[in-house]
């Protein structure tokens, strides 16, 4: 395996970043009751995400070429380093795990006699893989990724315009701003503040990469995805197919025909959402080996990435056991996920801030 510390080009890391928000947001990009407001919040959503990706990016100023764990060891000192790399141990595999609503929704459309294990362990395994080979090999995977899965929208946006209907979107501005930024900050969270896991993947040449270019053209590039793809489907399916429908994306497209015989598309929303879950999983292993590695005072990270893809597995069985009985999973992450996203980020940077002027 590459080492972890080696470090990704600007355009791997920008459409890393991407593919690390479209995965982990996943098929589940519905309005949360908005209506035709919900394209609203996901821009909402990002406005409030820009004060943590500025601290996001600042952090690679005052530590060009450090990842986020030698950035504490600096800030916090090498003991609290290890507990807060426990922390975000705990946090990569949670965000790994996040996966089995995209894992149900691969089986549910497209292989439903295949057990949720079986599969389960067939992309960990295959996302594992990735991760092992290191994060260069992850960078190039995924700006190819990127190009397949904005090909993809664009096509199916292409072919929808023959059944849009704009009353569908209208009018716009109804939903109260409480309901509004309730829904932005989930969007905050849920996917923009999963970007702390590329500050972990940082390595030593990464230090020429301009990271408020990788976090805003990244972020941006994903916002842009999920708002157009929230337009096209509510414009086919109106408020109560996107409220009714578990994966509302997949049968807006059901509804596109092409050729002579009437061919279907529906395949393509499944390889988008595939592709966009194999990268963010080997994302969240390689960032969730080297957390490991720390953890255990274990420099040379060879080796980590399969214990913490087991670790991540597991827990993945378990929380889809929970999911199934209708456990608040959602409710837990929105809550603890802000500490690791941007608690510590922050307090790391004031630290971090003024450490750096009095030395300078």
């Amino acid at each position: 395996m590459h080492k972890l510390q080696e470090g990704i080009s600007l355009r791997s890391a920008a459409a890393l970043l991407a593919l690390l928000y479209i995965g982990h947001l996943g098929i589940h990009h519905a309005g949360q009751g908005l209506g035709a407001d919900g394209w609203i919040s996901i821009l909402l959503g990002f406005v409030l995400s820009v004060p943590m990706l500025l601290i996001f990016s600042r952090l690679t100023r005052l530590m060009p070429g450090a990842n986020l764990f030698e950035m504490c060891e600096q800030g916090f000192g090498r003991v609290l380093s290890y507990v807060i790399s426990a922390l975000y141990l705990a946090y990569f595999l949670i965000l790994a795990s996040t996966v089995l609503g995209q894992v149900e929704f691969i089986r549910t459309v497209s292989l439903p006699r295949t057990p949720f294990v079986v599969l389960s362990l067939l992309l960990f395994g295959t996302a594992a893989y990735f991760a092992h080979r290191g994060i260069l090999v992850i960078g190039k995977w995924s700006v190819l990724t990127i190009g397949v899965v904005l090909a993809i929208f664009v096509l199916l946006s292409v072919l929808f315009i023959q059944n849009l209907k704009i009353s569908n979107v209208l009018p716009i501005g109804t939903t109260g701003g409480g309901a509004l930024l309730r829904s932005g900050y989930r969007f905050m969270v849920t996917p923009m503040g999963a970007g702390v896991v590329l500050l972990a993947l940082i390595g030593h040449s990464s230090k020429w990469v301009n990271f408020y270019k990788v976090f805003f053209f990244g972020g941006t590039l994903a916002v842009l995805f999920f708002a157009g793809t929230f337009l096209r489907d509510f414009s086919i399916l109106g408020v109560s197919g996107m409220e009714r429908l578990t994966y509302p994306a997949y049968h807006a497209v059901s509804a596109i025909r092409f050729g002579a015989g009437g061919g279907r598309v529906e395949s393509l929303v499944t390889i988008s959402v595939l592709l966009s879950v194999l990268t963010m999983l080997a994302i969240c292993l390689c960032a969730a080996g080297h957390a490991l590695g720390r953890v255990i005072v274990r420099r040379e990270m060879r080796g980590m990435v399969i214990p913490a893809a087991i670790l991540a597995l597991g827990l993945t069985l378990f929380l889809g056991t929970a999911y199934a009985q209708r456990f608040p999973l959602e409710a837990l992450y929105l809550r603890y996920a802000p500490v690791v996203q941007l608690g510590v980020p922050t307090l790391l940077w004031v630290v971090l801030e003024v450490k750096v002027k009095r030395s300078g």
